[in-house]
């Protein structure tokens, strides 16, 4: 329904004003009766009493969990410091086993090497002496040739024992230091060395 005022300005406000009820603040407590306002009190000591409550055994928990939580950090404290002894301890054996390793790697079968020299020996040379120290290994040794070839049969076992990869894998290289020719009865002999450097030394 649409209401229409046809009154002038100031009697539109004053009807506005009489009809407008006014706010008024109430007091809860107000209209109440004495033996309800006196009930109220107890339940509001009660509520905050149970808030108190609350909060306290909250923060009984919380301080149970906190004592616990320092309790496993102390105990992982511990552990941790007996891993790291253990981390240290392993790094020095694994460095230790390491250098043993690399020893091994480095190592020289000299055994290996007698071996090889004996069967790439061609007929009509022998040794007659074999140093061996920390740079490497020198061969003594003669040769006779009916042919007069000796220097092409000293040159055969070279190159025989550089393509023997057992004897060779040490060496960096296999070359006769001198030749020294000389004549025993009938025959003629020449007398060599040779050298073989070890790799990096």
């Amino acid at each position: 329904m649409i209401e229409i005022n046809l009154l002038p300005e100031e009697l539109r406000n004053k009807v506005a004003k009489a009809r407008k009820p006014e706010a008024v603040v109430k007091n809860p407590v107000e209209g109440l009766e004495p033996k309800h306002a006196v009930l109220l009190v107890p339940v509001i000591a009660i509520i905050l009493i149970c808030a108190q409550l609350f909060i306290g055994i909250a923060v009984l928990v919380k301080g149970g969990q906190l004592r616990s939580l320092n309790a496993k950090l102390q105990s992982l404290a511990t552990q941790k410091k007996g891993l790291d002894e253990f981390n240290a301890e392993y790094n020095l054996v694994s460095q230790d086993a390491q250098a043993i390793q690399k020893l091994m790697r480095e190592r020289v079968v000299w055994s290996e090497k007698l071996n090889k020299l004996s069967l790439n020996l061609p007929s009509g040379i022998w040794f007659s002496g074999i140093s061996v120290n920390s740079k490497g290994m020198v061969l003594q040794g003669a040769v006779v040739s009916l042919n007069k070839d000796d220097l092409n049969l000293i040159n055969k076992l070279i190159d025989s024992l550089k393509n023997d990869p057992v004897f060779f894998k040490d060496f960096s290289s296999l070359d006769m230091g001198s030749a020294e020719k000389k004549t025993v009865g009938i025959y003629d002999i020449t007398d060599f060395n040779l050298n073989a450097p070890l790799k990096g030394r």
